[in-house]
């Protein structure tokens, strides 16, 4: 790893881009004046594969310039995009969970990443997992030139995935060599962050050929959660604690004895419920916790007493996951003859991240089972365990394995594409083909350390002498420590692999084909061949069910093929006619044939109005599909565990007696729901359950088909070309946007199975216990818990979105305005988005439940998310101030369930700050601070210390500084 110190004076950060420039999105008719200035030639806008000799797209494209990724001060690319109000984050830096690799995805619209399609010059990239999405930390960021991002379908243009939109990275020349570096800490003094770049490009044969090649190293630092205040707030995810728990389950002791056993304590009869779970303090008295804590005499660090039980809080998570990467990316391209070109081009990705989970629970499948004779068995406990309708039956305990400490894993990752092609012109005609083939490879290894293995623990616990023959002092099951050598005896690592493979072959021929009395009429065909392979190789220990706290999990493997071909028509159909400037509109036709699913057809219109200079309308309807993506086919058992809230807030588990599902007029069919899912009768009456997780498993399912996508755009470009400099800066737009999905492809959240399952919102009117929502929620046989809540893939009802995007630029030179004589410039450029609806439809024929302006289901959806710049630059000079609005929004759980009181969230703003100075030529600095005012984030599902990371700045304030060179 680097030192912060050194890497602080290395050189920096991003491409410069000019002075004064706009900083965040721009409309796609803002580069007209540079159209006018230089000759025009024929470009591909992203949403079509026809060259226009415009920049022009009657699809809306918001673009991302390098020097708007710079000013963000982020070193990924995933974190600058993330700032446009058209990304909900997915996956990124500060995901740290079991199931998390430390890669960075796009999620467009909050559609799932899956369900947008990243390009890099509009060819695909190599997928890094088994949904087929993109890790953009493949993509080395010293050659990106910038981002188009499109919304809506765009299947017809480029095949499956496109349904929200594509997001198309642009890679830039570089002649000569640039060097750039930064370095980023937070005003705590961690979080550091450093990345060195290298870019060079040189011509050769004459200026026939050229070499670009570009290789970034980053190293981030992790974070601790328990830094941050506001993490420390946590109440405690789960009653599994380090100290052992007799868990009674159905075979609880009688009432009688546990009230003798505890007025040796002082504590009334009655008090401790013989439900109750019972601990050993270090003086080897009784305490009680679940029902109500007494008597409890230790100080286990991370151990809350909330007085109605004892919760374990995050001891050694991270609220930022370390991560150390290179990457490195390759093109060459040579002119063989005027019409002949051949090109190829490399990446290749190597890096290791980390993520890490407190030491591993045993509750639920996982329970040791000890003999009655163990020696371990306190004098104490024996009364409780002979008052037991079977005495003689093994003692449940559930304890959370401190001792073997935390959960880390090492997830190793390297990803590779080599793409080549030819491309030319026939003839001396205008018309263009293209030919290439690409292949690639992701290959993730997961080591994790700190895994207990279940059949080991229960060798030691069931030793006639606790284990002592097998290990320094035999394993005490009720202790929070235990001898190294038991610990080594019952841990190790574990190692799962998990490779992607793709192979792409695609043909492209475009080109004009007549001259109309409007305009050229232009053709663009093609085909293309997609073969993607997945497998999954867990460790034999998981394969077997033994380790703790993770699913039993199978090998898997499969593979998906689509054979394609398309065809798109730009059709010019009025020019300078009555209050039509020109008038075009774009046709697309795509068939795909998928190995699993058959044939399936997309297509498109879109129109493009030109009125006059300076206004133009745009519109336009796409069929997209989305075929089932290698991980939602194959995708083999694997563990989760999501939140379901709390019983304070309206959440939490419907069966517990506290619930306002238990105690409100259908509280006896409620209970036989609970019984019917697996909860003990002799329980039902006694259940509580004091935390916000639950053990779920996703499942991959074959039989899934597409789903289909109708998506429809219109808008308005306004680019006013007034004499006054007041006026002729502007560039402004509005879009509006509908998307509709059906045989949506998703698991149901374990919330939502829960609140449908209990008619929370009218969905089981009868509470019939084996109506589908019920049947997804097992319960463990001993405890009552939710040990086996299910979430397989399947083609579900839909999504329905819709919104309105607006954007717009304003800059004013300031001697034109009569302020200075210099090349002083001043800008206001802002992205804004208004959400109008978000609607789920969980099965087919259900309703439609509106999740817009809400938080807490997994996917954050302001109804109001703004980005805004002003920036103030001279040719030396640029200085920058944004403002990041996050509307507020109410919790997830108020739409599923009427009774919800759980807590939403109120308005955020947060503000950045950035100065770019340019002392020489070819040498610039850049130095910035982000979350300014040291803004905390907000409670979330009003549990405390509990946040949206990927949403709200989890670090507080940041500052970096980056410097470039350029030779």
């Amino acid at each position: 790893m680097l030192d912060n110190r050194k890497l602080l004076l290395t050189i920096s950060a991003s491409i410069i881009s000019l002075a004064g420039a706009p900083v965040w999105a721009q409309t796609d008719s803002a580069t007209d004046q540079a159209a006018e200035e230089a000759p025009a030639q024929e470009i591909v806008v992203t949403g079509s594969r026809i060259s226009r000799r415009d920049f022009e797209a009657p699809s809306p494209i918001v673009t991302l310039g390098s020097d708007a990724v710079s000013s963000t001060g982020s070193v990924t690319l995933e974190g600058a995009l993330n700032q446009l109000p058209q990304f909900t984050p997915d996956s990124t830096a500060f995901s740290n969970d079991l199931n998390s690799t430390g890669q960075a995805t796009l999620n467009l619209r909050g559609l799932g990443a899956q369900r947008n399609l990243v390009l890099l010059d509009g060819r695909r990239l190599q997928p890094s997992n088994s949904s087929q999405v993109i890790d953009i930390n493949t993509l080395p960021t010293i050659l990106i030139g910038g981002a188009e991002i499109i919304s809506g379908g765009a299947s017809a243009v480029y095949g499956s995935d496109a349904i929200s939109g594509v997001v198309n990275f642009k890679l830039r020349q570089i002649d000569g060599l640039e060097v750039s570096g930064q370095n980023t800490i937070t005003s705590r003094g961690d979080g550091g962050i450093r990345e060195i770049s290298l870019g060079g490009g040189t011509r050769f044969a004459d200026g026939r050929g050229q070499v670009t090649v570009g290789v970034s190293y980053t190293d981030r630092d992790a974070i601790n959660i328990n830094s941050r205040a506001f993490f420390r707030q946590n109440r405690g995810v789960s009653s599994t604690i380090p100290l052992g728990l007799f868990t009674p389950g159905a075979n609880a002791p009688d009432q009688a004895a546990v009230d003798a056993a505890f007025a040796a304590y002082g504590i009334a009869p009655g008090s401790v419920p013989a439900s109750s779970s019972i601990g050993i303090n270090p003086d080897g008295t009784l305490f009680s916790t679940g029902r109500g804590v007494y008597n409890y005499r230790d100080d286990v660090p991370f151990v809350l007493n909330t007085g109605s039980a004892l919760l374990a809080t995050p001891q050694l998570t991270y609220s930022q996951i370390p991560l150390e990467r290179i990457s490195t990316f390759g093109r060459a391209t040579f002119e063989a003859s005027d019409n002949l070109k051949l090109f190829v081009q490399g990446l290749y990705t190597d890096y290791t991240s980390t993520t890490i989970a407190d030491a591993a629970p045993n509750a639920g499948l996982w329970t040791m089972r000890v003999p009655v004779t163990s020696p371990f068995i306190p004098d104490a406990l024996r009364p409780l365990l002979d008052a037991r309708a079977n005495p003689a039956a093994p003692v449940v305990v559930t304890k959370r394995y401190s001792e073997v400490g935390p959960r880390r894993t090492d997830h190793d990752a390297t990803t590779w594409q080599i793409l080549g092609g030819v491309s030319g012109k026939f003839g001396n005609s205008d018309i263009s083909w293209e030919l290439y083939g690409s292949t690639g490879k992701s290959v993730v290894d997961d080591i994790a350390n700190g895994s207990v293995f279940t059949d080991r623990v229960q060798t030691l616990v069931s030793a006639p002498d606790g284990g002592a023959s097998l290990c320094d002092g035999g394993y005490n099951p009720f202790s929070a420590t235990n001898s190294a050598e038991c610990v080594a005896y019952i841990s190790g690592v574990t190692r799962n692999r998990t490779e992607t493979r793709q192979d792409v072959v695609e043909l492209n021929i475009q080109g004009g084909l007549a001259q109309l009395p409007a305009g050229d009429l232009r053709f663009a065909v093609g085909a293309g061949y997609r073969r993607n392979e997945f497998s999954f190789s867990p460790d034999a220990q998981q394969v077997t069910g033994n380790v703790v706290a993770i699913a039993r999990t199978s090998p898997t493997a499969g593979s998906t093929r689509a054979i394609e071909g398309y065809a798109e028509l730009l059709v010019p159909v009025l020019r300078d006619v009555f209050a039509i400037r020109e008038l075009t509109l774009d046709f697309a036709y795509r068939y795909s044939d998928y190995k699993q699913s058959g044939g399936v057809s997309t297509y498109k219109v879109d129109v493009d109005w030109t009125v006059t200079d300076g206004v133009r309308l745009r519109g336009g309807y796409q069929r997209a599909i989305r075929a089932p993506n290698v991980g939602e086919l194959y995708t083999a058992t694997t563990g989760l565990y999501p939140t379901i809230g709390l019983i304070a807030n309206g959440g939490g588990d419907p069966c517990d007696i506290r619930s306002s599902y238990r105690t409100g007029s259908s509280g006896a069919a409620v209970r036989d729901i609970c019984v019917a899912q697996g909860m003990p009768d002799a329980i039902a009456d006694v259940y509580v359950n004091n935390v916000a997780q639950v053990a779920a498993y996703l499942s991959g399912n074959q039989n899934l088909k597409p789903e289909k996508a109708d998506t429809y755009t219109i808008g308005a470009v306004f680019s006013p070309r007034a004499a006054s400099p007041w006026l002729s800066g502007i560039r402004a737009s509005i879009d509006y946007y509908n998307i509709a999905i059906d045989d949506a492809i998703a698991v149901i959240p374990v919330s939502v199975s829960l609140n449908k399952c209990f008619n929370g919102d009218g969905s089981n009117p009868g509470y019939d216990a084996a109506n589908f929502y019920c049947s997804l929620i097992g319960r463990d046989a001993g405890t009552g818990g939710i040990t086996n809540a299910l979430q397989p893939y399947l083609n579900l009802g839909g999504y329905r979105t819709a919104g309105v995007d607006v954007q717009l630029d304003w800059s004013v030179r300031m001697a034109d305005i009569g302020l200075g004589d210099g090349s002083g410039r001043f800008g206001i450029s802002s992205v804004i988005n208004y959400l109008d609806k978000f609607e789920i439809q969980n099965l087919p024929g259900s309703l439609f439940q509106d999740f817009a302006r809400t938080i807490g289901s997994g996917t954050t959806l302001p109804r109001w998310r703004s980005t805004t710049s002003f920036t103030y630059g001279t040719d030396s000079i640029n200085a920058l101030l944004r403002w990041r609005h996050i509307g507020a929004m109410a919790d997830a759980s108020t739409v599923t369930n009427a009774a919800s009181t759980t807590p939403g969230v109120k308005a955020y703003d947060y503000f950045d700050t950035s100065l770019r100075i340019d002392p020489v030529d070819h040498f610039s600095l850049r130095l910035g601070v982000n979350n300014l005012f040291d803004k905390t984030p907000p409670v979330v599902s009003g549990v405390p210390g509990t946040t949206d990371a990927g949403t709200y700045d989890v670090l507080g304030r940041t500052f970096y500084l980056s410097a470039t060179a350029r030779f």
